[in-house]
């Protein structure tokens, strides 16, 4: 059992890496402890409170000063009863912390809390961000690459909506671990209002405020795996498409009448348009997918991407194989040998995609015959 550290002068020396189980008496009494890190990394403090409605316990982080002998706050966690705490700080070789828990309501002499404290070496550049109070801010969209760099990492982004709209939430690793993002509104206390699994997207319209997006993983964590989180503006429609061919002519013909008209390509294209969300205000910079599909080919898909500008619009250039001509379209003096394609456009959430005429060469006929 542990003495009487109560104040950070009997302050409790622990191990990186290591637990401790202990109760607090009274309200407003204070457990104190300190770690020494020994290499460049972060250090993580991770309270799992007593589970009763009627208590709250706090924690507090410290950077120690050996210049003068003070304290310099770091991080805090103050979430309410029954909910664990957590917080967490950059850290460099040398250095020592010093956690406070502390009963902010209540006490229970019986029961007692756990305290974990983990190190990391290999924290990403936006740590620390491990509760609501350290979250990154972000206004209108988040578009970042992460880790989660032990199993009680949490990477929170506190988002600021201007005007509702509708965003698309992703979440994306190689990562072999539960990863999940969760949205929460001012209740950051309670239960998520909706969750994200790794790979894959959802959509969620946001009223204007502050909205607080947090990433973990249900079990194990890959800390040199990063992960891609993603909020943006829905796209409403893509629209004002036009596809320009290899001699940057517009061609938009109608080679079969079943079909109608559509736009001609050969080896080289660009695809343009515009992005627009579903209030019709146009989206900046925002990644737009392309897919063309030629069936006839030995290639039969090719991809690429752009981004859209200030004004909403994209130009993705692309290079395709060469068609084989398997049809033809006639005309007085010769014809025009091609082959059905397609193609798709998509970005957050809204796509288009449309037939082409995949020109392969002409045939001239002899005149006069």
């Amino acid at each position: 059992m542990f003495g009487a550290n109560n104040s950070p002068q009997t302050a409790q020396y622990l191990d990186l890496n290591t637990q401790v189980s202990a109760t607090l008496a009274v309200q407003d009494e204070q457990a104190w402890y300190y770690v020494y890190v020994p290499a460049n990394g972060k250090v993580t403090a991770f309270l799992q409170t007593v589970n009763n409605a009627s208590l709250d316990y706090d924690l507090y982080l410290y950077k120690y000063n050996p210049a003068d002998g003070t304290l310099a706050l770091q991080a805090y966690s103050f979430y309410a009863p029954t909910h664990y705490e957590q917080v967490s700080t950059p850290a460099a070789t040398g250095e020592i912390y010093f956690i406070a828990v502390h009963a902010y309501q209540g006490a229970d002499p019986v029961n007692p809390y756990t305290l974990a404290v983990l190190y990391s070496s290999l924290p990403d550049v936006d740590e620390p961000n491990d509760n609501p109070w350290q979250a990154r801010s972000a206004t209108d969209g988040i578009s970042a690459s992460r880790t989660l760099d032990n199993a009680f990492d949490e990477d929170w982004t506190a988002l600021t909506v201007t005007q509702e709209n509708t965003f698309v939430f992703s979440l994306n690793t190689a990562a072999t671990g539960t990863y999940q993002l969760h949205l929460f509104a001012t209740n950051i206390h309670g239960t998520s209002l909706a969750t994200v699994n790794k790979n894959t997207q959802a959509a969620f319209t946001l009223s204007p405020g502050t909205w607080y997006v947090r990433v973990l993983s249900l079990d194990t964590v890959t800390p040199a795996e990063p992960y891609t989180v993603r909020v943006a503006v829905a796209a409403g429609a893509l629209t004002d498409i036009k596809v320009l061919n290899h001699t940057g002519v517009e061609d938009y013909i109608n080679y079969n009448p079943a079909y109608g008209p559509s736009w001609r390509i050969q080896t080289t294209a660009t695809f343009k348009g515009t992005l627009k969300d579903r209030y019709g205000r146009v989206l900046p910079n925002t990644p737009v997918n392309l897919a063309v599909y030629t069936p006839s080919t030995y290639r039969k898909q090719t991809f690429a991407t752009g981004v859209s500008d200030a004004s909403g619009a994209f130009s993705i250039p692309v290079e395709l194989p060469g068609a084989l001509g398997v049809l033809k379209y006639d005309f007085v003096f010769g014809a025009e040998h091609y082959d059905m394609a397609s193609f798709t456009l998509s970005a957050e959430g809204a796509s288009v995609g449309r037939h082409l005429w995949h020109y392969a060469y002409t045939e001239w006929y002899p005149v006069g015959l």
